[in-house]
């Protein structure tokens, strides 16, 4: 059996989810903060010059750890990244003038950084968001919207009642297709599959399928728990759906 690590010990004492642990910690704490300043006080005497280099003193042993530990942090953070999913220049998605883009609700999505690498040399014209009503409400959604804006980008608003149903989304990207093609500077059009959810992915892949509108997905590097690392990182990656039709044998004497 593993034994426990020091800090593991005493991580009862120092969260509030158990009250009386953390008071015992609190008090423990304080016994030994006022046992120390009563050594140093007793040996150095408590003049007004002592008591100032102390708190100094303090300070700076305290930046030092709080500094040393960020450090630390990001250097086994760094450790910890592997590059997974890296998209040749072959692979990558060209910027286009014209965007399909779900929306998800995760504030961390990849939709800012998609736009960001659409919008390269100024190519992208127009983007149309698909969002269902609890992604509208969002304060992400106004985010993009504004964003859009300022970079000079038409955007249009594609509602969904029901993200979980890959019929009605595939109907409403089918729509937004027709209705793109009638910009002429939105053209060429490409759609990406990233964010929303399955039912959303599903539905819009199927859609630009049948229309034969270029699709892509974001990918993005991953740490070795195989998590993914910044949207900002990533790259759009060419999606190419190939059609395999396979031809079953039939027994002609299995028949009775």
């Amino acid at each position: 059996m593993q034994q426990p690590s020091l800090s593991e010990l005493f991580r009862p004492f120092l969260e509030t989810r158990a009250p009386l642990l953390f008071l015992i910690g609190s008090l423990a704490l304080a016994i030994l903060g006022n046992a120390v300043y009563e050594l140093l006080t007793s040996t150095f005497g408590a003049t007004p010059e002592f008591l100032i280099a102390l708190v100094i003193g303090a300070v700076l042993i305290f930046a030092f750890v709080a500094v040393g530990f960020r450090r630390l942090l990001r250097a086994l953070d760094a450790r910890q990244v592997v590059v997974r999913n890296v998209v040749a220049p072959d692979q990558q998605a060209d910027p286009h003038a014209g965007l399909i883009l779900p929306v998800g609700l995760n504030p961390r999505g990849p939709e800012a950084a998609i736009i960001a690498w659409h919008q390269r040399n100024a190519t992208l014209r127009h983007c149309w968001l698909l969002v269902t009503p609890e992604v509208e409400r969002n304060a992400k959604f106004g985010d993009l919207k504004q964003s859009l804006l300022e970079r000079g980008v038409t955007p249009h608003i594609v509602p969904l009642d029901d993200s979980v149903q890959a019929e009605q989304v595939y109907g409403q990207v089918r729509a937004t297709i027709t209705q793109a093609r009638q910009f002429a500077d939105a053209q060429p059009l490409i759609a990406d599959i990233t964010g929303g959810t399955k039912a959303m992915t599903a539905g819009t892949l199927l859609a630009c399928l049948g229309a034969a509108v270029a699709v892509q997905y974001w990918s993005v590097p991953r740490d070795s728990g195989g998590n993914p690392r910044l949207a900002e990182d990533g790259r759009p990656m060419k999606v190419v759906v190939r059609m395999v039709l396979e031809e079953v044998a039939t027994n002609d004497h299995s028949a009775a």
